[in-house]
Protein backbone atom coordinates (compact mmCIF):
# COMPACT_ATOMS: atom_id res chain seq x y z
CA UNK A 1 0.00 0.00 0.00
CA UNK A 2 2.86 2.30 0.53
CA UNK A 3 4.23 1.54 -2.42
CA UNK A 4 1.41 2.73 -4.67
CA UNK A 5 0.84 5.43 -2.70
CA UNK A 6 4.26 7.11 -2.95
CA UNK A 7 3.81 6.27 -6.74
CA UNK A 8 0.85 8.08 -7.26
CA UNK A 9 2.35 11.14 -5.18
CA UNK A 10 5.11 10.87 -7.94
CA UNK A 11 2.95 11.25 -10.35
CA UNK A 12 1.07 13.96 -10.18
CA UNK A 13 4.01 15.66 -8.93
CA UNK A 14 5.18 15.18 -12.95
CA UNK A 15 1.82 15.90 -13.56
CA UNK A 16 1.69 19.27 -12.00
CA UNK A 17 4.98 20.47 -13.30
CA UNK A 18 4.64 19.67 -17.03
CA UNK A 19 1.32 21.37 -17.33
CA UNK A 20 3.02 24.35 -15.54
CA UNK A 21 5.94 24.27 -18.15
CA UNK A 22 2.85 24.20 -20.94
CA UNK A 23 1.06 27.22 -19.48
CA UNK A 24 4.58 29.08 -19.35
CA UNK A 25 5.14 28.35 -22.91
CA UNK A 26 1.56 29.41 -24.32
CA UNK A 27 2.25 32.85 -22.00
CA UNK A 28 6.05 33.29 -23.43
CA UNK A 29 4.32 33.19 -27.23
CA UNK A 30 1.54 35.25 -26.34
CA UNK A 31 3.40 38.11 -24.98
CA UNK A 32 5.80 37.55 -27.96
CA UNK A 33 3.24 37.41 -30.56
CA UNK A 34 1.35 40.69 -29.19
CA UNK A 35 4.49 42.92 -29.14
CA UNK A 36 4.32 44.79 -33.19
CA UNK A 37 7.58 43.96 -34.94
CA UNK A 38 10.47 46.59 -35.54
CA UNK A 39 10.56 45.51 -39.15
CA UNK A 40 6.77 45.94 -39.72
CA UNK A 41 6.27 47.66 -43.14
CA UNK A 42 4.26 49.95 -41.44
CA UNK A 43 6.74 51.63 -39.96
CA UNK A 44 9.02 52.15 -42.59
CA UNK A 45 10.24 55.65 -44.32
CA UNK A 46 10.20 55.57 -47.57
CA UNK A 47 13.91 56.04 -49.47
CA UNK A 48 14.76 58.25 -52.16
CA UNK A 49 14.26 55.17 -54.67
CA UNK A 50 10.23 55.46 -53.87
CA UNK A 51 9.74 59.29 -54.82
CA UNK A 52 7.36 59.75 -57.52
CA UNK A 53 6.09 56.05 -57.27
CA UNK A 54 2.56 54.42 -56.13
CA UNK A 55 2.63 52.78 -52.72
CA UNK A 56 1.36 49.51 -52.31
CA UNK A 57 -1.65 49.98 -51.91
CA UNK A 58 -2.17 52.23 -54.98
CA UNK A 59 -1.75 55.45 -53.40
CA UNK A 60 0.92 58.04 -54.70
CA UNK A 61 3.54 58.70 -52.24
CA UNK A 62 4.91 62.20 -51.71
CA UNK A 63 8.58 62.93 -53.12
CA UNK A 64 11.01 62.17 -50.56
CA UNK A 65 14.45 64.07 -49.62
CA UNK A 66 16.94 62.06 -48.78
CA UNK A 67 19.56 62.70 -46.20
CA UNK A 68 23.22 62.18 -47.21
CA UNK A 69 22.16 59.48 -49.46
CA UNK A 70 24.83 59.23 -51.72
CA UNK A 71 26.62 61.37 -54.21
CA UNK A 72 23.33 61.93 -56.41
CA UNK A 73 20.92 61.71 -54.04
CA UNK A 74 19.82 65.79 -54.48
CA UNK A 75 19.80 65.40 -58.38
CA UNK A 76 18.09 62.03 -57.86
CA UNK A 77 15.28 63.56 -55.75
CA UNK A 78 14.96 66.09 -57.98
CA UNK A 79 14.73 64.22 -61.05
CA UNK A 80 12.14 61.57 -59.48
CA UNK A 81 10.30 64.57 -58.63
CA UNK A 82 9.94 66.06 -62.23
CA UNK A 83 9.40 62.31 -63.24
CA UNK A 84 6.09 61.94 -61.46
CA UNK A 85 3.12 61.70 -63.54
CA UNK A 86 0.71 61.19 -60.25
CA UNK A 87 0.69 64.85 -59.17
CA UNK A 88 -0.29 68.24 -61.13
CA UNK A 89 2.08 71.06 -62.20
CA UNK A 90 1.51 72.86 -58.82
CA UNK A 91 2.33 71.14 -56.63
CA UNK A 92 5.59 69.12 -59.05
CA UNK A 93 6.73 73.16 -59.00
CA UNK A 94 6.17 73.60 -55.57
CA UNK A 95 8.22 69.94 -54.38
CA UNK A 96 11.30 71.13 -57.52
CA UNK A 97 11.59 74.31 -55.25
CA UNK A 98 12.12 72.70 -52.16
CA UNK A 99 14.81 70.67 -53.81
CA UNK A 100 16.42 72.97 -56.54
CA UNK A 101 18.71 74.77 -54.38
CA UNK A 102 22.10 73.87 -54.79
CA UNK A 103 21.55 71.70 -57.62
CA UNK A 104 24.58 70.28 -60.11
CA UNK A 105 23.47 70.56 -63.07
CA UNK A 106 26.03 68.53 -64.88
CA UNK A 107 25.43 65.54 -62.31
CA UNK A 108 21.41 66.19 -62.89
CA UNK A 109 21.91 65.72 -66.50
CA UNK A 110 24.08 62.43 -65.91
CA UNK A 111 21.27 60.90 -63.90
CA UNK A 112 18.37 62.09 -65.96
CA UNK A 113 19.67 61.17 -69.45
CA UNK A 114 20.83 64.04 -70.36
CA UNK A 115 17.21 66.08 -69.55
CA UNK A 116 18.68 68.89 -67.55
CA UNK A 117 17.60 71.02 -70.72
CA UNK A 118 14.26 69.66 -70.75
CA UNK A 119 13.81 69.77 -66.69
CA UNK A 120 14.56 74.19 -67.28
CA UNK A 121 12.70 74.68 -70.04
CA UNK A 122 9.93 73.27 -67.95
CA UNK A 123 10.25 74.99 -64.85
CA UNK A 124 10.37 78.22 -67.51
CA UNK A 125 6.65 77.39 -68.63
CA UNK A 126 5.65 76.96 -65.31
CA UNK A 127 6.92 80.16 -64.17
CA UNK A 128 3.65 81.65 -62.71
CA UNK A 129 3.99 78.52 -60.11
CA UNK A 130 7.34 80.18 -58.85
CA UNK A 131 6.56 81.69 -55.59
CA UNK A 132 8.28 84.58 -54.24
CA UNK A 133 9.88 82.63 -51.06
CA UNK A 134 11.17 80.56 -53.93
CA UNK A 135 13.54 82.67 -54.96
CA UNK A 136 16.48 82.18 -52.22
CA UNK A 137 16.40 78.64 -53.62
CA UNK A 138 16.09 79.45 -57.30
CA UNK A 139 19.54 81.24 -57.21
CA UNK A 140 21.08 78.51 -55.75
CA UNK A 141 20.57 76.05 -58.54
CA UNK A 142 23.26 77.97 -61.60
CA UNK A 143 25.98 75.16 -60.98
CA UNK A 144 26.73 73.16 -64.24
CA UNK A 145 24.17 75.06 -66.12
CA UNK A 146 25.49 75.10 -69.96
CA UNK A 147 24.89 76.35 -73.39
CA UNK A 148 21.26 75.85 -74.01
CA UNK A 149 20.02 75.20 -70.28
CA UNK A 150 22.01 78.09 -69.16
CA UNK A 151 20.10 80.56 -71.32
CA UNK A 152 17.10 79.28 -70.11
CA UNK A 153 17.53 79.65 -66.53
CA UNK A 154 19.19 82.90 -67.66
CA UNK A 155 15.45 83.44 -68.94
CA UNK A 156 13.89 82.30 -65.60
CA UNK A 157 16.01 84.69 -63.31
CA UNK A 158 15.34 87.36 -65.88
CA UNK A 159 11.42 86.76 -65.60
CA UNK A 160 11.61 86.34 -61.83
CA UNK A 161 13.25 89.72 -61.46
CA UNK A 162 11.53 91.61 -63.67
CA UNK A 163 8.31 90.29 -61.03
CA UNK A 164 9.72 91.41 -57.91
CA UNK A 165 13.29 92.90 -58.40
CA UNK A 166 13.31 94.07 -54.61
CA UNK A 167 12.90 90.39 -53.32
CA UNK A 168 15.13 89.10 -56.03
CA UNK A 169 18.07 91.23 -55.08
CA UNK A 170 17.05 90.33 -51.22
CA UNK A 171 17.97 86.88 -52.70
CA UNK A 172 20.61 87.45 -54.09
CA UNK A 173 22.22 88.93 -50.95
CA UNK A 174 21.71 86.02 -49.07
CA UNK A 175 24.26 83.57 -51.12
CA UNK A 176 27.14 82.92 -48.88
CA UNK A 177 29.68 84.08 -51.17
CA UNK A 178 30.90 86.59 -53.40
CA UNK A 179 31.62 84.53 -56.49
CA UNK A 180 28.17 82.71 -55.96
CA UNK A 181 26.49 86.27 -56.32
CA UNK A 182 28.76 87.35 -59.10
CA UNK A 183 27.51 83.82 -61.23
CA UNK A 184 23.96 84.56 -60.61
CA UNK A 185 24.01 88.01 -61.49
CA UNK A 186 26.01 87.36 -64.30
CA UNK A 187 23.11 84.55 -65.38
CA UNK A 188 20.45 87.62 -64.29
CA UNK A 189 22.35 90.04 -66.70
CA UNK A 190 22.20 87.92 -69.80
CA UNK A 191 18.56 87.12 -69.33
CA UNK A 192 17.89 90.76 -68.62
CA UNK A 193 19.70 91.94 -72.31
CA UNK A 194 17.08 90.79 -74.00
CA UNK A 195 14.67 93.34 -72.42
CA UNK A 196 14.94 97.17 -72.36
CA UNK A 197 18.01 97.28 -70.39
CA UNK A 198 17.76 100.91 -69.79
CA UNK A 199 14.60 101.04 -68.24
CA UNK A 200 15.61 98.04 -66.17
CA UNK A 201 18.84 100.08 -64.99
CA UNK A 202 16.18 103.19 -64.02
CA UNK A 203 13.84 101.33 -61.87
CA UNK A 204 16.86 99.57 -60.26
CA UNK A 205 18.39 103.32 -59.66
CA UNK A 206 15.01 104.58 -58.31
CA UNK A 207 14.85 101.30 -55.98
CA UNK A 208 18.18 102.46 -54.88
CA UNK A 209 17.20 105.79 -54.31
CA UNK A 210 14.35 104.85 -52.10
CA UNK A 211 16.20 103.56 -49.06
CA UNK A 212 14.94 100.16 -48.30
CA UNK A 213 17.69 98.11 -49.40
CA UNK A 214 20.71 96.88 -47.16
CA UNK A 215 24.13 97.80 -47.56
CA UNK A 216 24.31 94.23 -48.62
CA UNK A 217 21.44 94.47 -51.23
CA UNK A 218 23.05 98.04 -52.48
CA UNK A 219 26.08 96.16 -53.18
CA UNK A 220 24.18 93.28 -55.27
CA UNK A 221 22.58 96.39 -57.50
CA UNK A 222 25.41 97.85 -57.89
CA UNK A 223 27.05 94.66 -59.28
CA UNK A 224 23.70 94.25 -62.11
CA UNK A 225 23.80 98.07 -62.81
CA UNK A 226 27.55 96.96 -64.14
CA UNK A 227 26.87 93.60 -65.30
CA UNK A 228 23.96 95.56 -67.49
CA UNK A 229 26.84 97.40 -69.04
CA UNK A 230 28.42 94.20 -70.75
CA UNK A 231 25.62 91.29 -70.20
CA UNK A 232 27.75 88.60 -72.44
Amino acid sequence: MNHKFALFAVCAILCGSLSACADSSDSDHVATGSAPSSSSTSGQQPTADSAGQSGTDGSPQAAVIPKGGGKFSAEKALYEIYSRTDIGDEEKVAQMMRQIAGINWTTYNQISGQKSLETVEYLYNQLDKIETGDYPNIVRADNGTDGASAESYAAILAELYTREPSKFIEALAGLKTPSQIESVVSHLAYGLSYQDTAQIKAKLEQLKQTGSLSEGERKVADQLLDRLDHPY
